[in-house]
């Protein structure tokens, strides 16, 4: 009996070791992968002579490390596995997607693709490893992007190689635009022709959570939380200009947060909040004039909602929580007035019902357009969540103030 016991016991103690074992080897490869694309972005530019690529690269990274430890320092936000005090933006993040964006914009997604795909692991792996937020993940893999679209430009969009045939002669015609004389051209201000199809917007910025009501799950426990934490918030969006009239949109922005709390004034308790929306709009651009605007229409918002109970920091044994997906058709619009061709005020709202509750967010912003590819903006945001039957939270308010960059192409 007591043979039986001890080997119940060692089989117990070796899957947990396993365990162990493997969820630290996850953070270790996204500990390698953080320093390795990066890296192998410098050593293939330098194997294929291409200098000027290594320069960009090496420009990119250095503006990436500068604005993410700087935002690190001023924003001061706890760690989810509360030790230092240093989270957002994602510093590994950073580091693996200026590797992958060097590798997609200069060489193409023969190499950006394989590349993209370690940088998302390196991203998950600290989500995985309690080390991040999902936030300072997009922080950081934004900063990142858009760092690199500033200083790197495609190899081949100022150089050109194409077959040439004259007679019986047959051989190479490499074209060399003015741009590859001056450096590239992708952070050249675009020519007056320059009619963009896609843009990209990263948003960050701190967030206030207003007021929550958590789930039935915990009602009974009477706990009570007082949020000091530093909130923040990270949202990319992705716009699609399909014609002058109609664009289609897809925003994902994830809240989250980790608090102490007590039950009943004495036993402390961990709880975790998550709020993770995903936004598909649809917008018609009225073309009222060329100073104001005016945009209105569509779209479905796929949230994503966690909370939960811990009894330690760990946050590795929960002792009550639910998870739930919520669905609300929206409808949107936006009106602004532009004081130049480069300065605009704009206001936009949505709201979503499906039956069983509703979501609201309004948004004021200031934005200014640098050139017809890079702007800029800031603004407030408000955001309101009632479901009554939702198993999270029943109510989940909170505002944000932040600040916004755009690229278009």
């Amino acid at each position: 009996m007591k043979l039986k016991t001890s080997l119940v016991a060692a089989t117990v103690l070796a899957t947990l070791s396993a365990n162990s074992m493997a969820e630290e080897t996850y953070v270790q490869i996204g500990d390698y992968t953080q320093i390795l694309l990066p890296l192998g972005g410098l050593a293939v530019s330098l194997v294929k002579e291409d200098y000027a690529g290594s320069l960009q690269l090496t420009k990119s990274f250095a503006t990436t490390m500068v604005f993410t430890h700087g935002i690190k320092f001023a924003v001061d936000k706890r760690r989810p596995n509360f030790t230092t005090n240093n989270s957002f933006p994602s510093g590994h993040t950073a580091a693996a997607f200026s590797g992958a964006s060097f590798f997609q914009t200069r060489y193409g997604s023969a190499w950006g693709v394989p590349a993209y795909a370690l940088a998302a692991y390196t991203g998950w792996s600290r989500v995985h490893g309690d080390k991040h937020y999902w936030d300072d993940v997009v922080a950081g893999a934004s900063i990142a992007t858009l760092s690199n679209l500033f200083f790197v430009n495609p190899i081949d969009e100022d150089i050109r190689v194409s077959p040439m045939v004259d007679g019986d002669a047959k051989g190479l015609k490499i074209s060399l635009s003015n741009g590859f004389f001056e450096g590239g051209t992708r952070s050249k201000k675009p020519a007056t022709t320059f009619d963009p199809q896609f843009k990209f917007d990263f948003l960050l910025g701190p967030t206030r959570l207003k007021s929550n009501d958590i789930g039935s799950f915990a009602n009974d426990q009477n706990i009570e939380f007082g949020q000091e934490d530093t909130i923040t918030t990270a949202a990319a969006r992705w716009t699609w200009f399909a014609s002058d009239q109609h664009s289609f949109s897809y925003q994902t922005q994830p809240y989250e947060a980790r608090d102490q709390g007590k039950v009943e004034g004495s036993t402390d308790v961990y709880a975790q909040y998550q709020v993770w929306d995903n936004a598909v709009n649809w917008q018609y651009d009225l073309q009222l004039d060329k100073q104001w605007i005016a945009k209105a229409g569509l779209g479905i918002l796929v949230q994503y909602a966690q909370a939960s109970l811990y009894p330690d920091s760990s946050f590795s044994s929960e002792l009550s929580g639910e998870e739930e997906w919520l669905f609300y058709p929206l409808v949107n619009a936006t009106v602004g007035y532009h004081f130049t061709p480069s300065v605009n005020l704009a206001l936009a709202g949505e709201y979503g019902n499906n039956g069983d509750g509703e979501v609201v967010s309004s948004d004021l912003s200031v934005n200014y357009a640098f050139n017809q590819r890079w702007d800029i903006g800031g603004g407030y945001n408000y955001y309101k969540r009632d479901q009554d039957n939702a198993k999270t939270f029943r109510k989940v308010e909170f505002d944000s103030i932040y600040l916004r960059l755009g690229y278009a192409f």
